[in-house]
Parts: structure tokens; C-alpha cells; sequence
């Protein structure tokens, strides 16, 4: 079934210029209409031959402009949130951010400036090294953190920074590259030496967008199934990965998923 899903999206990527479908969004509770921007990349198989790829989670957007993988930790973050909790999201320099704000209070975002210290605030942002991060113990319900883990050089000590600041039965909402598949190891690309300064690099270097920062930023690792036994060994009582597939509301793929850990 997964093959004939994964089939069906790719042959509805396989066009040349903007697609366009209506649908419902429900985190803006409305009608809209979806659209995705196809890219050159040709392959070919013995059974098949493709000229154009879509990034279904990352680059399709609703009318408002949030992508699927944007809407789809929303959703997920949704479904437990009650009424005033605090929410800590990592990264400041975002629509998602300003979309949250605006919808919820007590929020509390931050970036990461290199130099500075936990908590300083660096032109009205506050500063947050998410391995080392300056809030007190159990400061918040919800932690969402998307497509920052893989730039951490120890995500291990940001996944027990995370569990410390959460309250009980508080959730951290996660996205990062994701294996897929049945992968189980966590992929690493580079390592960071004990001086802390100095990159050993496994693979190729891979440099990500970062809106804070227009050279980018260095991707450390990708993630499989390990990731959620790192969650428990972090401490986190219950880590799971959430897929999403439902082509009414945009979610036209089920590679990728929202990492839910819960304290």
C-alpha cells in the first residue's frame, strides 16, 4: 500500500510548473487551495521515469502560506493543547513563529546567535542554545522544536535539556530529516571534536536554509528510528512518530513524520 501511495504522489509530481489543488485547511479552517512547485530531477527505473520531483512536506503550502510540515506539528500540537499553557518554540525568525503567536499566548521563541549567552537578549530576540538552554526546571507544556535538532553537534544533550524544561506530561513536538524506510541508525555527517570549534567531517559537508544566517548551516546528521529510544533514554515516558496522509487537507505523503515525545 505504501508503495502504490508513494507511486501516486510522484506521478502527480511529474509535471513541469506550479500544481494547484483545492482542499481544506484545517488549521485555518478554511477552503483553500494547495500549490507545490515541481523540480528538475529525472529518474528513471525500470518500471518508470519521472522528469519532475514535488517536496510534498517541506514546499507544500496552503493559502496562508504555512507548509505541510508546519501545518501538520500544528495539528499534532492542537489535538493536547489546553487553554494558556506555555509553549517554548525554538526559532524566532519564521512565519510559523508569528503564526503561533498570534493564535495562542505565552509563547516564548528564541534563536541561536553564536557568542552570546542563554538568555541575552540580541536586538529584542532572546538568545537560546537549545544543548544549554537558560530556563528553569519544568517551565513549560509544549516544546516545539522543527528542523533544528540535525544542527545541534550534541543532540543528546539538547533531547535531556528539552525533557528538563518541560513539566510533567509535557510534549516536545519534533521535525528533522527523517531516513525513512526501516532505517534504525541515526545517520552522522559530522562531529564536532572536544574543543569545540574543530568539524570533523564523515561525509560530505550538507549546509541547510537558515533565515538567521543567509551562508547557512552546517546539517550534523539525519535521523531514523533510533531517535525515538534516544527520546527515552532522554527521559521522555512515551516518544512516538506521527505520519499524517490525507490529500483533502494537503498531506499528500507518508515519508516523513512529527516526532512526539511526552514527559
Amino acid at each position: 500500500m505504501l508503495d502504490k501511495i508513494w507511486l501516486w504522489h510522484e506521478t502527480l509530481g511529474n509535471s513541469e510548473g506550479l500544481i494547484k489543488f483545492p482542499g481544506i485547511c484545517e488549521i485555518c479552517n478554511i477552503n483553500t487551495v494547495f500549490s507545490a512547485n515541481p523540480i528538475y530531477a529525472p529518474r528513471e527505473s525500470e518500471y518508470f521515469s519521472f522528469k519532475y520531483k514535488v517536496n510534498w512536506w517541506a514546499l507544500t503550502q496552503c493559502g496562508c502560506k504555512l507548509s505541510n510540515l508546519e501545518r501538520a506539528a500544528l495539528s499534532i500540537f492542537k489535538e493536547g493543547y489546553e487553554l494558556n499553557e506555555d509553549i517554548y518554540h525554538v526559532g524566532h525568525f519564521s512565519l510559523f513563529r508569528n503564526w503561533l503567536s498570534d493564535k495562542f499566548p505565552n509563547v516564548v521563541s528564541s534563536q541561536f546567535f553564536l557568542g552570546k549567552f542563554p538568555g541575552e537578549d540580541v536586538g529584542g530576540v532572546r538568545n537560546e542554545d537549545v544543548s544549554r538552554l537558560s530556563f528553569d526546571d519544568a517551565s513549560f507544556n509544549s516544546l516545539i522544536c522543527m528542523e533544528i535538532l540535525e544542527h545541534v553537534p550534541d543532540y543528546r544533550v539538547a533531547l535531556l535539556e528539552m525533557n528538563r524544561v518541560l513539566k510533567q506530561d509535557g510534549r516536545a513536538i519534533l521535525s528533522f530529516p527523517w531516513l525513512g524506510g526501516n532505517t534504525y541508525d541515526n545517520l552522522t555527517r559530522a562531529e564536532m571534536m572536544e574543543d569545540g570549534q574543530t568539524i570533523k567531517y564523515l561525509m560530505e559537508p550538507e549546509y541547510h536554509g537558515d533565515p538567521a544566517d543567509a551562508q547557512g548551516i552546517l546539517s550534523f546528521r539525519s535521523f531514523g528510528w533510533q531517535i525515538l529510544d534516544d527520546l527515552r533514554s532522554a527521559g521522555f515516558k512515551k516518544a512516538s512518530a506521527e505520519f499524517i496522509f490525507s490529500p483533502i487537507h494537503g498531506y499528500m505523503t507518508l515519508l516523513n513524520p512529527i516526532i512526539v515525545g511526552i514527559k
